[in-house]
């Protein structure tokens, strides 16, 4: 199992090197710690939810199985992140650059991002939750029940650990700390879901933001 995190941590810390390039080498240099830490604390704090959510819809599994899948499903999400990082790389360095008009391709490279996060992670766990419910012999909708669980757990946890642990990404080019954990952004989003819902209904930026920022 140790080699399992490590693994993990070192795909992880490829992808995050990648989509830091967007904004600069200090921000990829960040993000080589930073997504191992979101990934590895995510996995911490998930899986005694995954069990306790296991039990509850009627699984039998021991608490050894399941920390066995929670950190090969962690593995897995992160080796599929590590194969889309060329991808992000490419686009990082080649997208249209926010200008004093408008914010260019960011908006178009977070949204894909965030979507290459989340499809890495439903098919890990769907790979890994599989074979443990066909053990169980829960039945197809119980089954469903207790992966659907899971990936709330972990949309609720990870979504907002990543947000507590930003900027991986940046949009403005003035200095920001390692992590900014509850503070407002650009746009005034206070936690994950509510910057989700902006990237889908963008209010209008502050006054003057893309001038100062973008200069």
């Amino acid at each position: 199992m140790p080699r399992l995190a490590v693994t993990a941590a070192i795909c992880a810390a490829l992808y995050g090197l990648a989509i830091g390039m967007v904004h600069s080498p200090l921000f990829a240099a960040r993000n080589m710690v930073k997504l191992p830490l979101l990934l590895l604390a995510t996995a911490a704090i998930c899986g005694p939810a995954y069990y306790l959510l296991a039990r509850l819809l009627g699984a039998r599994a021991g608490a050894g199985a399941l920390l066995r899948l929670v950190l090969r499903m962690f593995h897995d999400t992160a080796l599929l992140l590590a194969a889309l990082a060329p991808a992000s790389l490419f686009l990082a360095l080649t997208l249209r650059r926010p200008d004093g008009i408008g914010l260019g391709d960011y908006p178009l490279f977070l949204g894909l991002n965030v979507a290459f996060v989340a499809a890495a992670g439903t098919l890990a766990l769907a790979r890994q939750a599989r074979g443990l419910l066909r053990e169980q012999r829960l039945g197809l909708r119980r089954g469903l029940l207790v992966v659907a669980s899971w990936l709330a757990v972990t949309l609720l946890v990870g979504g907002q650990w990543a947000w507590y642990l930003r900027p991986f990404f940046g949009v403005s080019r003035q200095d920001t700390p390692f992590c900014l954990g509850s503070a407002a952004d650009y746009r005034g989003a206070t936690n994950f879901y509510e910057a989700v819902y902006h990237l889908l209904r963008p209010p209008p930026l502050p006054a003057g933001f893309l001038r100062r920022g973008w200069r």
